[in-house]
């Protein structure tokens, strides 16, 4: 009885193709034990375990090309190395999944907010009282408040980040410019906006031309409630639900309270 088998036997127990074999084959990191008369070639177990090994390091992430230098040259402090650098290659992409999954979780809490909010009647703007913390930005570009955010003036002030509108934008209005910022750290940041009581509404416009009507809107809506507002009124440019949703661009509008304004409902906003 022959001990050895066929590459077909060979794919059936190893659970891969047979092009794959072949493919290993190619690039001299896997030989037959021999070839017989009928030019079939047999495998043993000595090239059992080598598939074997080859699969292993494929499924760490190793080149062809590399695992033909492994089993010529590498010694158990390589494979040491080799397996490191995978366990770090392997928590890379668990963190990057760990951001995505917080993105995708905070996305859906937006829209179930938007969703709740906008059952609401849009007739008369309605404002919230929230409890808002310190905030640290990048000044990004800062334009004219009659001025709209265009293309060129995103191309000539281009930054490294990948992805444009991954994080909101923000737009700190004072009176005489815009300053468009980035949320970050404090370490890296050049400006603070200062925590507190905050007056907001959220709301959705189908032109950027609709936003001077809403920061009237909210100065009006303060004056006539006594509300002393302080410098920068902050829009908020929620990009995803922008994005993700119909041709309406979303954003949440902010104005932080003179503190000696006397106490009033709030909700605590992180």
């Amino acid at each position: 009885m022959n001990n050895y088998i066929t590459i077909s036997e060979l794919s059936k127990l190893m659970h891969v193709s047979v092009h794959q074999i072949r493919y290993f084959e190619e690039k001299e990191v896997l030989f037959p034990a021999y070839v017989d008369t009928n030019h079939y070639r047999m495998y043993g177990m000595d090239e059992i375990y080598q598939l074997s090994h080859i699969l292993l390091l494929r499924k760490l992430n190793v080149s062809v090309q590399q695992i033909k230098e492994c089993m010529l040259s590498y010694s158990t402090a390589d494979y040491h190395r080799l397996l490191t650098n995978s366990l770090q290659d392997v928590q890379s992409q668990i963190d990057s999944l760990m951001h995505m999954k917080q993105s995708i979780q905070s996305i859906l809490q937006e829209q179930q907010e938007w969703i709740s909010l906008s059952q609401q009647d849009q007739r008369v703007p309605i404002y919230e009282m929230k409890e808002i913390a310190v905030r640290h930005f990048t000044n990004w570009i800062n334009i004219q408040p009659n001025e709209s955010l265009h293309a060129r003036a995103l191309y000539q002030h281009r930054t490294d980040q990948p992805a444009l509108f991954e994080s909101d934008l923000h737009y700190l209005y004072t009176s005489d410019q815009v300053a468009v910022c980035i949320p970050s750290s404090d370490a890296v940041s050049n400006f603070l906006v200062e925590g507190g009581l905050y007056l907001t509404r959220s709301f959705t416009v189908t032109s950027e031309e609709n936003i001077a009507q809403e920061i009237h809107q909210l100065n009006e809506y303060a004056f006539q409630t006594a509300y002393v507002l302080v410098d920068p009124i902050i829009l908020i440019e929620k990009s995803y639900l922008s994005m993700l949703g119909t041709d309406q661009l979303h954003y949440e509008i902010q104005a932080r309270i003179e503190p000696t304004h006397p106490k009033v409902k709030t909700r605590n906003q992180s």
